[in-house]
């Protein structure tokens, strides 16, 4: 059956935004006889909160969505906690610049603020120029053995096959023509979203992503990294997002949008998960 995962990043209490996105998850897994699985999306450490990751499962099993496979329960494809998946990031950082479809950037803080500011003067949209993407390989030497801080930068090419999202329809982003290479490994050995994402949808056997759409656009650089890495990659389905009653996106600064909330006032988990079933679905 199909394997389907909900990966939350444990900054604060699961909102309904999370809840509904793991619910179609669930729904999706139980209507298939599939795996509803749940991943730890820490990899920015900074902003990680302390027990963020329990009470986010902890919601699941009170909402009546218990995940099959979840740090807590573990499971034949974990560590199901990217901050503990690492190595597996470094591997496929290096595959990637052993082929050329990633480079080392060296460019500094300072580099890349300047690069901002001057494009936001101009009025312009802040990318990263590639520069780095053109140093030689005795250049790379060079700079190494100085001992300059480096990230990895993936190689965005132009000329990207139309994908099939299950929402959605055909949809097509020319990321490379309106953004920099993007860092796929950070100066601390974690990876960002875009290469964490990609390598566990594949090591995890995930078969259908089903994401809110603000992902949308990133979906055409996943696709970029599976071709660089020559793997298949799974089913995409985008769901439109919960709004505000002014028609903004559910902002988590609402503040009464956290399930803990929820729980604490003794709503019943069967009348939310209603509410959120027949909110924005088009049924």
């Amino acid at each position: 059956g199909p394997r389907v995962r909900f990966g939350p990043s444990p900054t604060g209490f699961l909102h309904l935004g999370g809840l509904r996105t793991a619910l179609y998850n669930y729904i999706f897994a139980k209507k298939h006889q599939g795996t509803f699985i749940l991943r730890v999306e820490d990899t920015d450490q900074n902003r990680v909160v302390p027990g963020a990751a329990e009470g986010i499962e902890d919601m699941l099993d009170w909402a009546g969505i218990p995940p099959d496979e979840s740090p807590r329960r573990g499971g034949s494809f974990g560590p199901y906690q990217q901050s503990r998946r690492l190595e597996l990031y470094r591997r496929a950082s290096d595959a990637l610049l052993e082929s050329g479809a990633a480079y080392r950037c060296f460019c500094s803080p300072q580099r890349l603020e300047l690069l901002k500011k001057e494009a936001l003067r101009s009025q312009q949209t802040p990318r990263y120029d590639n520069r780095c993407r053109h140093l030689t390989p005795t250049e790379v030497a060079e700079k190494l053995s100085q001992g300059l801080d480096w990230v990895v930068r993936f190689r965005l090419e132009k000329g990207l096959e139309p994908f099939q999202d299950l929402v959605y329809g055909w949809n097509k982003h020319e990321v490379a023509d309106v953004e920099g290479d993007p860092v796929i490994l950070k100066g601390d050995g974690f990876p960002t979203y875009h290469l964490a994402n990609v390598v566990d949808d594949h090591y995890m056997g995930i078969s259908h992503v089903l994401r809110g759409t603000e992902w949308l656009t990133s979906t055409s650089k996943h696709l970029l990294l599976y071709k660089a890495f020559g793997w298949d990659p799974p089913q995409f389905g985008h769901l439109p997002l919960l709004l505000n009653k002014d028609g903004g996106k559910l902002s988590k600064r609402q503040g009464d949008i956290f399930l803990e909330r929820f729980a604490r006032d003794g709503y019943l988990p069967e009348a939310l998960l209603d509410i959120i079933t027949n909110c924005g679905s088009g049924f």
